[in-house]
């Protein structure tokens, strides 16, 4: 495989401990009066960029690889990643909803939904692609 080839996975994996690290923040401080709206904002921010710029470089690399004739079919690839950037929005949409001060938004709850929605759907087309790695 071309060296562009590995890009598409290496941005995967920083997304996905970018998720991880997200959701589990969100789940366990949700009822915290002290909840880190910001930095969850921002957290969420970026997770929703870092998942474009991965559906953007998938494209770019299978593209790639199409080119070359070595292109990789995946089945379901392309419906999940849909799946978790319009996860990964709602969960950023979420974020800029007020509440009263001193108070999480009751719509907080669904960002760890939402969240971990997202990082399973993640793991399963890392699942989906280690399948065709080994030849299933």
């Amino acid at each position: 495989m071309p060296w562009y080839g590995f890009i598409h996975p290496i941005i995967a994996l920083g997304t996905l401990a970018l998720g991880l690290v997200t959701a589990q923040v969100s789940l366990s401080k949700v009822s915290d009066w002290d909840f880190p709206m910001r930095r969850q904002r921002g957290r969420s921010i970026y997770f929703l960029l870092l998942c474009l710029a991965n559906f953007v470089m998938g494209l770019f690399v299978n593209m790639g690889l199409r080119g070359i004739h070595k292109g990789v079919e995946l089945s379901g690839h392309m419906t999940l990643s849909i799946i978790v950037l319009v996860a990964a929005l709602v969960a950023a949409l979420i974020t800029f909803t007020r509440s009263q001060p001193g108070q999480t938004p009751p719509h907080m709850r669904w960002h760890a939904t939402l969240m971990i929605l997202a990082v399973a759907l993640m793991l399963t087309m890392t699942f989906l692609t280690g399948l065709k790695i080994i030849g299933f």
